[in-house]
């Protein structure tokens, strides 16, 4: 059942085109939810030694999306999908229009999410889906790349038993005042078994040198590079896997980043003097670590290669009282470049590590008592090395969250 509502999210997202039927009828729907989060325990440097801090429990609206879809003609459509994500501000997520000359192929221009592996264009979708934390490759503190792109072609063909579907896109790049790029994002993925089993590849090239969306202290990038870089040309290379066998849903994902970078010595400067950096941090950002702090110091080789991946398994059961799906997921994160300042556009889960890279585990489960509403409970733990040890820390998430107008 969790499944056939994911696909439904799918939909409702705006992601297949929509039936004749429904032109000249302007759809409004959404989502939103209630979150709470606790971290216990977690490790701090004092010293050699190792203290631990647990912070405030913490309330948000992590999700509160309005979407509006209008068929006017059976071959175009707009959508509009409004986020107010901490019950504050609104800003427009998604803002395009489609023309659909046949299933094989479809143009849509504005501001789309790309088609990228099992979740980018669903996060949103929060009700729809087991867990309540994205996968690390869109956790908004490290993004592989940027969630949205401004042209796509895409569509979907018959091959064989199943259906093949692709998707090209372009945009203006990651950066800030970029000149003589072409970025290009791509995505195949075949689905077969009855709609049981996909598998997929995708991909993104920065098509140049790039720099970041954000300035050193502005904050953790929207974008695939690092506020410190002054130029970096990247590839990205993400393969994905879904099975859903009798109430089971089983998925795993990995993807590559590779950056050929150079970072910006005033801004590396900034870093080393401000952020609260570790050892192993000042040994990658300076030639020499116990020298001075100045321009003629810094490393200026940024090249820098991200990994991740997860496996999530999931089962679905109905009861008299509503649908219950348990399930559980590792994900596996390594950014040797980041640090944990997040002011400074970092990552306080892989820049707290020596290597920059952590695992962790989630179990939970989710409860809908109606096909509208999810009550989601799980926990994670942390795991890194930290001062030369292995250490752990646990969190919990209660999520409540709501559809309407589906």
């Amino acid at each position: 059942m969790l499944a056939r509502r994911a696909r439904m999210a799918v939909v409702a997202l705006s992601l297949v085109p929509a039936v004749a039927g429904a032109q000249d009828a302007l759809q409004v729907y959404g989502y939103f939810s209630t979150r709470l989060e606790k971290v216990f325990e977690i490790p701090v440097a004092n010293g050699l030694l190792i203290d631990r801090e647990s912070p405030p429990k913490e309330f948000s609206q992590p999700f509160f999306n309005v979407m509006m879809q209008h068929q006017f003609d059976p071959r175009f459509k707009a959508f509009i999908n409004l986020n107010g994500s901490g019950a504050e501000n609104i800003d427009v997520r998604n803002l395009w229009g489609e023309w659909t000359p046949s299933n094989a192929f479809n143009v849509r221009v504005g501001k789309i999410y790309r088609k990228f592996g099992l979740y980018n264009e669903i996060l949103d979708a929060v009700p729809t889906y087991y867990g309540i934390e994205a996968p690390e490759a869109f956790d908004a503190d490290h993004l592989l790349i940027s969630r949205t792109t401004t042209a796509m072609v895409y569509g979907v063909v018959r091959a064989g038993e199943g259906r093949l579907s692709y998707s090209v896109s372009t945009d203006n790049g990651e950066g800030r005042d970029i000149a003589g790029t072409f970025p290009i994002g791509a995505d195949v993925n075949y689905n077969f078994g009855r709609g049981s089993y996909t598998v997929g590849l995708s991909g993104y090239t920065s098509g140049g040198a790039t720099n970041s969306d954000r300035e050193v202290g502005d904050g953790s990038p929207k974008s695939g590079v690092l506020p410190w870089m002054a130029r970096d040309s990247f590839t990205v290379i993400n393969a994905y896997s879904e099975a859903r066998v009798g109430s089971f849903t089983f998925q795993a994902e990995w993807a590559q980043a590779d950056h050929k970078a150079q970072r910006d010595a005033d801004a590396i400067v900034q870093v080393v003097n401000g952020a609260g950096i570790n050892a192993a941090q000042r040994a990658r950002f300076l030639i020499n670590p116990n020298g001075p702090v100045n321009a003629s110091n810094v490393n200026l080789n940024g090249d820098h290669t991200i990994r991740t991946w997860y496996v999530r398994a999931g089962y679905s059961k109905e009861t008299a009282r509503g649908e219950v799906g348990p399930y559980i997921q590792w994900d596996y994160y390594s950014n040797p470049e980041t640090i944990s300042s997040k002011r400074f556009g970092g990552d306080a889960e892989a820049g707290e590590a020596d290597d920059g890279a952590f695992g962790k585990g989630t179990a939970g489960v989710l409860y809908r008592p109606v096909p509208q509403v999810a009550f989601k409970v799980d926990g994670s733990f942390h795991q890194y090395k930290f001062l030369g040890r292995t250490v752990r820390y646990p969190e919990i998430r209660i999520d409540l969250s709501y559809a309407f107008g589906l």
